[in-house]
């Protein structure tokens, strides 16, 4: 009895170290999950990895506890990893930016089947999940179907790199043969990019290397490997340019930069690009030659707001910030209003709405105009314009200064103007009657002065 439950003990800890004692690898192409959690991090997540070729992600932004999960395809024999990484990470204990931060991920080991179909044995065992159908898996399938073709074709199948650099800045991950998309940051004033590459076998053929031009923002290029039997490898490279501004100006006291990425950017209506010199400097521009006016595009950094300046050719200054508008149907463009023409007699100066636009103007003092709002914005022809907006209609129509008037202001003065009438009338009447008198008064003098003669 006493060895029966000594027996019985040991099968129950060989039965739970069992599991522990075997190292489990899977073989190259099989497909991996790694996960990760945000922990106290939040922010933008990178997935990089290392021989492997990641084939799905989700959650690409890390909140607080947050689990990440990505599914990959295994490389060559040995070690295959995927990691997560916040970029411009935030510590949410302490509330505060602490740059790019590294969460952590998956490694597995990558190692060749055997062909040891017995059952005892040492050596590592080997996964084998079924794989995903990607191309390349298609490709292989046809390749089987077609096995006489695959015997007759002796050419070289090696399409990797055995480097990859660059001139500028470092690549992340490092660089290794079966990874192949990377990533690297570089200062603002960097312009450029020389990118060297060589094949692992002298027959494959590599393009897409050489000096690159590089914009602010991400810069992407693509390096291929063609073996000698025609396989296409492509590796990828993100080159992301700091875009802080690298001139600056001043406006209305602030200190505005010149946006450096504006591809994306679409000028006003009718204008055409340009340069200028600002700060000594040539920077992008627009102009309108109709409007006789010349744009920059400009960043203030503490709000992060852009717009469109107008900028002096011959002064070489920033004079006024310039938003292109739809008003009602109007094309106008916003400006800010100079301080001489912010006080007008009868008017309360301050922001207004017109329809869903909300900018500075006036509102009128006396109340029984409530209904009315005056703005100052510049049309398509360039002109600085007076309009005024009415809400109870919802219409908008050039102001000539002139104040409105309301029924009960109208009804007012339609009497007046009819009692004025009247008063007409009786004086007209009073001054006839009085001229009649006086000249039959003249006549009967008349008349009198000849009896006395």
């Amino acid at each position: 009895m006493k060895k029966s439950k000594i027996l019985i003990a040991l099968v129950a800890v060989i039965t739970l170290v069992t599991p522990m004692l075997i190292h489990a690898a899977i073989a190259p192409g099989a497909t991996f999950t790694a996960t990760a959690n945000c922990g106290i991090y939040e922010g933008a997540v990178r997935v990089s990895a290392s021989n492997a070729t990641v084939t799905s992600a989700d959650n690409f932004f890390c909140d607080r506890g947050k689990q990440l999960r990505a599914t990959a395809i295994a490389g060559s024999a040995g070690t295959a990893s995927v990691s997560f990484t916040v970029i411009d990470a935030t510590d949410t204990n302490a509330m505060q930016l602490v740059g790019n931060v590294n969460i952590g991920g998956t490694s597995v080991t990558v190692a060749a089947p055997s062909n040891n179909n017995g059952g005892g044995g040492g050596g590592t065992q080997v996964q084998q999940p079924s794989k995903p159908q990607t191309p390349q898996n298609q490709q292989n399938q046809q390749n089987q179907q077609n096995p006489q073709e695959d015997v007759n074709d002796k050419r070289s199948d090696n399409n990797n790199l055995a480097s990859l650099a660059i001139s500028s800045g470092k690549l992340t991950p490092a660089f290794h043969a079966e990874t192949t998309e990377y990533r690297v940051e570089l200062a603002a004033t960097v312009t450029s990019i020389n990118i060297t590459a060589s094949a692992a076998d002298a027959k494959a053929k590599v393009n897409g290397t050489g000096t690159k031009a590089l914009e602010p923002g991400e810069n992407k290029f693509s390096i291929t490997v063609t073996a000698e039997n025609g396989a296409v490898k492509t590796y990828t490279i993100v080159a992301v340019v700091n875009e802080k501004p690298l001139v600056y100006t001043k406006y209305n006291g602030k200190d505005l930069g010149v946006v450096r990425n504006v591809k994306d950017i679409k000028a006003p209506k009718d204008f055409v690009e340009t340069t200028v010199k600002l700060d000594g400097k040539e920077v992008k521009a627009w102009k309108n030659d109709a409007m006789k006016i010349t744009l920059v595009y400009l960043i203030d950094e503490k709000t992060s707001e852009k717009n469109f300046y107008i900028y002096d050719t011959k002064k070489q200054v920033v004079t006024n910030i310039f938003k292109p508008t739809a008003i009602l149907g109007n094309n106008v463009y916003l400006v800010d209003i100079p301080k001489e023409l912010q006080t007008m007699e009868g008017f309360q100066y301050g922001k207004v709405k017109v329809d869903t636009t909300e900018l500075m103007g006036w509102t009128f003092k006396d109340k029984a105009f409530d209904n009315y709002v005056v703005i100052y914005v510049m049309d398509e022809a360039g002109k600085m314009q007076y309009y005024m907006y009415e809400k109870t209609q919802n219409t908008l129509q050039l102001y000539s200064k002139a104040a409105p008037v309301t029924q009960e202001s109208y009804e007012k003065l339609v009497k007046d103007l009819e009692n004025t009438n009247k008063m007409q009338v009786i004086c007209l009447g009073v001054a006839a009657v009085l001229t009649v008198v006086a000249i039959v008064a003249v006549v009967f003098a008349i008349k009198l002065k000849k009896q006395v003669k």
